[in-house]
């Protein structure tokens, strides 16, 4: 693919996702999605031959993306709560604007089982690389020892709950995010990390 297809093929769909995250799979427009994009209706069908391929192909685009980008999180050499505090920052960003019921909907889609499939591996690698991310503050001394990786790897995957950030500020912290980390590894930090704070 030349570079001008893979350029237009990236605007299309980024329209599509805009598209689709306003309107949903039903309401979404291909007009509007051509529009968006800067071309013409029957452009979007010399790359994708349907509304349904289009949906698939943008949630991936944007399924990629988000990998990507927590890949990335846990990787640097940030302390190991700063990356949770990205991550969970990162997930508070994502679920704004979502319409978890549209999600629902084409989820229990049994014609979309190949989104299933690309989120189900958007989990395993988010869970690999916070398990590495766990391993390496073992190393360093910032961990006790003793963790079971995968188990504390899936409990603070799920500290992105908007209703406890919510309970937090109405509890007067001023940063909920960081206060809920900190909570959340008061356990397991190692007993010298632990005299540091």
């Amino acid at each position: 693919m030349s570079r001008i297809s893979e350029r237009r093929r990236a605007d299309i769909l980024s329209a599509a996702l805009t598209e689709f995250g306003l309107r949903g799979i039903e309401g979404a427009s291909m007009s509007e999605i051509a529009a968006r994009a800067g071309i013409g209706k029957s452009t979007i069908y010399e790359y994708f031959p349907s509304k349904t391929d289009l949906f698939i192909a943008s949630c991936k685009a944007k399924i990629g993306q988000i990998n990507e980008q927590m890949q990335s999180i846990f990787a640097t050499e940030l302390p190991f709560s700063q990356q949770l505090e990205a991550y969970v920052n990162m997930m508070q960003d994502l679920a704004q604007g979502v319409d978890f019921n549209e999600v629902l909907r084409v989820f229990t889609n049994t014609s979309i089982q190949e989104l299933q499939l690309a989120m189900e591996e958007l989990g395993d690698n988010v869970a690999d690389a916070t398990e590495q991310a766990i391993r390496r503050a073992q190393a360093r001394g910032k961990l006790v020892a003793d963790l079971d990786v995968a188990i504390t790897a899936a409990y603070l995957l799920g500290l992105p709950n908007p209703h406890l950030i919510l309970r937090m500020r109405r509890l007067g912290r001023e940063n909920p995010v960081k206060a809920m980390v900190e909570m959340a590894l008061r356990g397991i930090k190692a007993d010298r990390e632990k005299t540091k704070n």
